[in-house]
């Protein structure tokens, strides 16, 4: 040890290493001396096969070796939850969401159930919130019989002030119905929900039926205190079987940005500003008036250009969309048009694609399907005269509902084939 300090000793004297040596030793001794015990030797072990000698004597070093322990590798992170499957639906477009209830005491029932529901009671339940200020999350969905959402409509006073005689709800009696609508306020006072229980022939009719009974209500509180009231979702229960069905909005993908090409042409940007302010809008009348305008302005701009051709002498003849019969070819569609989405799941690919449009060209579906309903949109909002169409019809928005995911998808496909460039930027 003295050896050791007086070779590590650079820069010091000899004096100081042998001191720090000496101090160190007698260190050791002084430890030595009070664990004095641990190094006496310790006593000999029985043999572990039982025989009661010394295992020494016995199996000595024979006993079979403990498996070491392994390795520590790195310490594994928190699985994350994930739901399986493919995404469903359009993101940003309305979806439904079904549930059937199983009841832990009932009998075990195998028979299907109809989901859509028959005659019978229903409880619809509109659930309010401020525009831009979603009661759930994103990607949250919750039923809402225990839920309240808010307005801008106060109805009671808040809920620490109210008091026994207060209002605590307002009841909605319309003319001619046999069923009264509540609306319930949330902790401040402020409308947040309405329900209403009656009889229908199935969910789908409760929901018309509820929804076509309130609205006007709904447009005259907003009018007259010059406030939005916004209905976020909607659920409809059937009181004989438990089956709640939610609308929902299908949430957006995150995508991995990507450089696009160095110059965009004029005419594609007008186009596509037209697009994105299609996908900014909450509205779904606005949203499919975005996306058709895109359509019947590039079925002009390809007329324009065939008449250019013939003109000058050219082969006017091109290639026009025509959705595919089989459902492969319905798929491969898809995936050209969402090259980032891993599946597609059945039921929203029949959604979006309805049987009367299949082997159809994309032409004869807007003159067929989109129109009609662009016109009836358009004499409400658009047109000059007098208003013919009212938008609170619950039959307008499931007919926007339905068309609005394939007129989005015609006005996509459209886009890719005239701006090939433009629309392949490497987004993922």
């Amino acid at each position: 040890m003295i050896a050791d300090f007086l070779g590590s000793s650079t820069g010091r004297t000899i004096a100081d290493s042998l001191f720090l040596c000496y101090i160190e030793l007698n260190d050791c001794l002084r430890k030595k001396l009070v664990r004095g015990k641990q190094y006496q030797p310790r006593p000999q072990k029985r043999c572990w096969c039982g025989s009661g000698k010394k295992e020494k004597n016995c199996h000595g070093l024979a006993r079979p070796a403990a498996p070491l322990p392994a390795k520590p590798g790195p310490i594994a992170a928190t699985p994350i939850m994930q739901v399986p499957g493919a995404p469903f639906g359009i993101p940003g477009e309305e979806q439904r969401i079904i549930v059937q209830p199983i009841f832990k005491d009932a009998p075990l029932d195998l028979s299907p159930v109809n989901l859509s529901g028959q005659r019978g009671q229903y409880r619809v339940q509109f659930l309010l919130a401020r525009p831009g200020y979603a009661i759930a999350k994103e990607r949250e969905y919750k039923f809402i019989d225990d839920l309240v959402g808010t307005s801008y409509l106060k109805i009671a006073k808040p809920e620490a002030e109210r008091g026994p005689h207060d209002v605590e709800k307002v009841v909605v009696q319309v003319l001619g119905k046999n069923y009264r609508i509540v609306g319930s306020p949330d902790k401040d006072g402020l409308l947040g929900k309405l329900t209403v229980e009656l009889e229908a022939a199935n969910a789908n009719d409760a929901e018309r039926e509820a929804y076509g009974a309130l609205a006007p209500s709904l447009s005259l509180w907003s009018m007259n205190a010059d406030i939005p009231i916004h209905i976020e979702t909607i659920q409809v229960t059937d009181l004989r079987t438990f089956v709640s069905s939610l609308r929902v909005v299908a949430p957006q993908f995150e995508m991995n940005f990507a450089a696009g090409p160095a110059q965009y042409r004029e005419e594609f940007c007008q186009y596509a500003s037209i697009y994105r302010e299609g996908l900014n809008t909450s509205s779904v009348f606005y949203r499919f008036l975005c996306f058709y305008k895109i359509i019947e302005s590039l079925i002009a701009k390809r007329g324009r250009e065939t008449r250019a051709k013939k003109s000058a002498g050219q082969d006017p003849r091109r290639l026009y969309e025509v959705i595919p019969e089989k459902n492969e070819d319905l798929l491969a569609l898809l995936k050209r048009l969402y090259p980032w989405r891993l599946g597609w799941n059945q039921l929203y690919v029949d959604q979006i694609f309805p049987k009367e449009v299949l082997g159809g060209k994309v032409t004869v579906i807007r003159d067929k399907h989109f129109r009609p309903l662009r016109l009836g949109i358009a004499h409400a909002l658009l047109d000059t005269g007098e208003i013919t169409v009212i938008l609170d019809n619950m039959d307008h928005i499931q007919a926007v509902n339905k068309w609005l995911p394939l007129c989005r998808i015609c006005a996509r496909w459209m886009l890719l084939n005239d701006f090939p460039a433009e629309c392949s930027s490497g987004m993922r």
